[in-house]
């Protein structure tokens, strides 16, 4: 099953919180240094990428429900249904960005504490996205593995996007030391965001194992028969994620404190790596028969 409407939900959603968060965090750095009018200029694109993000993503949430009426049923059991609470958080997270981005349009001022909370709210919806998956009977899933997957992405794929739209839109703008801050956090952060996923990686291989030799089979799907003839498209990702970090962490070397400038074609490729694995990650994620 190749659920492609949940991909680009899932993703979409987890890079809009992700975008959302380095936005905020780099909004203070560009207002505090060059001013909220170069602090403007800078990230209001990114926020209307961020509400488009976001809409498509919810578009697409619903379109998985099949009838749209049952978005509005699902509302009904927040108190004990998680599917319940991420539609909320879904929804109110969409709304709170629109806002904000609303209101830097109105005011030409971004405001860092606005973005923040409009983060908390979408890293609470991730949570949330997360325990739908862990709580279900389908085997792949239901592991601690999926709430690092699905945070991991969040963290990586608002680096990237940072880098692209934000840090490399920002040459000129700010200092050379504000720049080479901005690229370090950002591969700082894809590379703990990797690691974490790494550690928890053997437990969650070897509860797999468990329960293939175990012969246990979930209906209507086998998640685990397909996952262990599909070792090659994960281990892909993995040599597209690593080859992408170690990209980034290249262009920092050679480029040092001029890494925008003399190492652009090099972060970008890291951080298209980074992208790429990511999308591939999510497909082999929901590839079950």
């Amino acid at each position: 099953m190749h659920e492609w409407p949940l991909i680009l939900f899932t993703l979409l959603t987890q890079a809009a919180v992700g975008a959302t968060l380095f936005s905020a965090l780099y909004a203070c750095w560009i207002n505090h240094e060059s001013g909220v009018s170069v602090g403007y200029y800078i990230i209001k694109p990114v926020l209307m990428i961020i509400c488009l993000m976001a809409a498509i993503g919810l578009l697409c949430s619903v379109a998985h429900l099949g009838y749209p009426m049952n978005a509005f049923n699902s509302l009904r059991h927040a108190a004990t249904s998680w599917l319940s609470r991420e539609i909320i958080f879904t929804g109110v997270f969409f709304g709170v960005i629109c806002l904000i981005t609303l209101r830097t349009l109105m005011t030409r001022r971004v405001s860092r504490t606005l973005l923040a909370l409009a983060a908390l709210l979408g890293i609470i919806d991730i949570y949330c996205m997360g325990e739908v998956y862990r709580h279900t009977q389908i085997v792949t899933w239901a592991h601690l593995n999926t709430q690092f997957t699905f945070i991991g992405t969040l963290i990586t794929l608002g680096a990237c996007i940072a880098t692209l739209l934000i840090t490399l839109r920002s040459k000129g703008k700010v200092s050379d030391k504000l720049l080479f801050k901005m690229v370090c956090v950002a591969v700082l952060l894809t590379g703990i965001s990797l690691v974490g996923r790494l550690l928890v990686l053997p437990d969650y291989l070897d509860e797999i194992q468990r329960l293939s030799m175990n012969g246990m089979v979930t209906f209507p799907y086998d998640a685990t028969t397909l996952f262990n003839h599909s070792p090659l498209l994960r281990w892909g990702a993995w040599v597209a994620a690593l080859s992408g970090l170690l990209v980034m962490l290249f262009a920092l070397y050679f480029g040092r404190q001029k890494v925008i400038f003399r190492q652009p074609l090099m972060l970008v490729s890291g951080c298209i790596l980074v992208i790429l694995a990511e999308i591939i990650f999510r497909y082999a994620f929901f590839l079950i028969s």
